[in-house]
């Protein structure tokens, strides 16, 4: 027997509201912030491709063994990008299946319940691997250029990209579910907290385990370098998924099918059937379960504010609002657990640093450890889009009863910043100056290094609320859609290009000071022509990117009402 003509036209529709949403999403937000993300998003796309084709050419000059370089640097990114879906997909999941606010709504259609949860799975892929995967695609094209791959070639290695990153997704999928069903429905998200410390904490291990400066400490000798590259240039893993979807390309670049496609296809098919079935069998007990144990317990005794709401309470009404929303990230563990996944890649990038075996030159140390401040920037940009950019957001609804207190739309942003601006700093500062200590770099690098981690700070706090206020979204579904906007997608841009920027404005003074040490000595560097038009580059982009674009947010908060 056929299915109701009302539900079969019900289940058909949710892909269309979706897609109806995505376009009116495009069509009434601002066409300069669209075409400025495109304009960004073209040439990361140019950069990329480009370099990947230079990186081919000059290895394959090596022959063989230079290409298997480049396939074992392959293997080596797909790993990284599918861990890092691997430790966000987990909270992802559980903000996406059960936090959603039109889940409600969706499963009071006369629609199979393993269907709507199909589509949250998909809305769990869009936010946990999306951006990795649009990262792999450009790599993966332009090697199949390199090497004149059939015509084929792109859909099956846009497929096995696909599959590679839809495995940690699904395995996150049934992770929530399992989380949801065991553990106290008040604690699933402290417990899907502590799992991510533990497989950040693993990622630490794992990567200390290899111990990367053994193997650069051996390609540095000329005698040894020759097994090095025949070291890199073998087979890859096959016995997990990133090894299969590396030799899945690479054959497919040189116009051969592996059997690789296979499981990837077979594993991701079924996890991606058994989420969405296993969720909507325990939805419903989770459900009742949360309802029995979210009962209210009113206490009545009153509570006087602590030491730090004190403190606050007395910059205004700004601070108070600062205060209160320091108790509502504190409180709820879906705002901060993502935190944790960046703060171990940071304690990587340190130990990283720490580890590199540098030839005791001075010159070569001080350039290199300026120039790994341009990484410094991508970090803190992706603490922003976590941390900053959905500062306003996540008020949702509340924001208008936000509104009804004499609060004007600039205390609001400002209160936002000041708020947040204490934490990007500690981490801005701390990555400069570990990291300056750990290269062992001159005063005028270290000087540099604090004046380039503290204009990082200002900016992109400043470019995440101030574009998060222009571009709010209080009706997001779930929280992970915030930062995967178009309007989070330009602030990646736009915060990499400002860090970008201020590490070329001191590059010149620093170049001298490094290369010429005995002509500019100390901090000498910075008082030359150069190095003074560095400086005020410098402070005028600060102060400009930090001001226009926090009063540039509430004047388009003021026009929303």
């Amino acid at each position: 027997m056929s299915r109701p003509v009302t539900a079969r036209r019900a289940d058909g529709s949710l892909l269309h509201l979706k897609a109806l949403g995505l376009r009116n999403a495009l069509t009434r937000g601002p066409k300069m912030g669209f075409a400025l993300l495109a304009v960004l998003a073209g040439l990361f796309v140019w950069a990329e491709v480009a370099g990947t084709l230079r990186a081919l050419s000059f290895l394959a000059g090596f022959g063989f063994i230079g290409l298997g370089v480049f396939r074992r640097a392959l293997e080596t990114g797909l790993l990284v990008l599918s861990a890092g879906v691997t430790f966000s997909a987990v909270t992802t999941a559980i903000s996406t299946l059960y936090l959603s606010e039109d889940l409600n709504f969706l499963l009071a259609q006369p629609i199979p319940a393993w269907r709507v949860f199909a589509l949250k799975v998909a809305e769990t892929f869009v936010a946990a691997a999306l951006v990795p995967t649009l990262l792999t695609l450009p790599v993966l094209f332009a090697l199949g250029a390199h090497f004149g791959a059939p015509a084929w070639y792109p859909l099956l290695a846009a497929l096995a990209a696909v599959l590679l990153y839809a495995l940690p997704v699904g395995l996150g999928a049934l992770l929530a579910v399992l989380l949801m069903r065991v553990s106290p429905v008040s604690r699933v998200r402290e417990v899907a907290t502590g799992l991510g410390v533990v497989i950040s904490a693993a990622l630490v291990y794992g990567v200390r385990a290899l111990h990367p400066e053994a193997l650069v400490a051996r390609a540095a000798d000329p005698l040894q370098l020759q097994g090095v590259l025949r070291e890199l240039s073998g087979g890859g893993n096959l016995a997990w998924p990133h090894g299969w979807a590396t030799e899945t390309i690479w054959q497919a670049a040189h116009g051969r099918l592996h059997w690789g496609v296979l499981p990837l296809l077979l594993l991701s098919c079924v996890l991606g059937v058994l989420a969405p079935l296993v969720a909507g069998y325990a939805y419903q007990a989770g459900w009742a379960r949360s309802l029995d144990s979210s009962r209210l317990r009113l206490d009545p005794a009153s509570r006087p504010a602590g030491p730090v709401q004190r403190a606050l309470a007395r910059f205004g009404a700004g601070g108070r609002l600062a205060g209160k929303d320091l108790n509502v990230t504190l409180r709820d563990p879906t705002q901060w657990s993502q935190l944790l996944v960046l703060v171990a890649l940071a304690a990587v990038y340190l130990v990283s640093v720490r580890s590199l075996p540098l030839p005791p030159i001075p010159a070569f140390r001080g350039v290199v450890g300026y120039l790994q401040l341009a990484f410094q920037g991508f970090v803190i940009a992706g603490v922003g889009v976590r941390l900053a950019f959905p500062a306003l957001s996540t008020e949702g609804r509340a924001y208008w009863l936000l509104r009804t207190s004499p609060l004007t739309s600039w205390q609001v942003v400002r209160a936002k910043f000041l708020g947040l601006l204490p934490v990007m700093l500690t981490l801005s500062l701390t990555l400069a100056v570990t990291s300056a200590a750990l290269l062992g770099l001159g005063t005028l690098t270290v000087t540099a290094s604090v004046l380039i981690g503290l204009s990082n700070a200002l900016t992109l706090t400043a470019l995440g609320v101030g574009l998060g206020a222009a571009l709010p979204r209080f009706t997001a579904d779930n929280p992970a859609e915030i930062g995967f906007s178009p309007g989070g997608l330009l602030y990646i841009g736009s915060g990499l290009l400002a860090s970008l920027l201020a590490v070329a404005l001191l590059a010149r003074p620093v170049l001298l000071s490094v290369t010429v040490p005995f002509l500019y000595p100390g901090l000498s560097a910075l008082w030359t022509p150069a190095g003074a038009a560095g400086l005020a580059g410098l402070l005028l982009l600060t102060l400009l990117l930090t001001w226009g674009t926090l009063r540039w947010g509430a004047a388009r908060l003021d026009r929303l009402e």
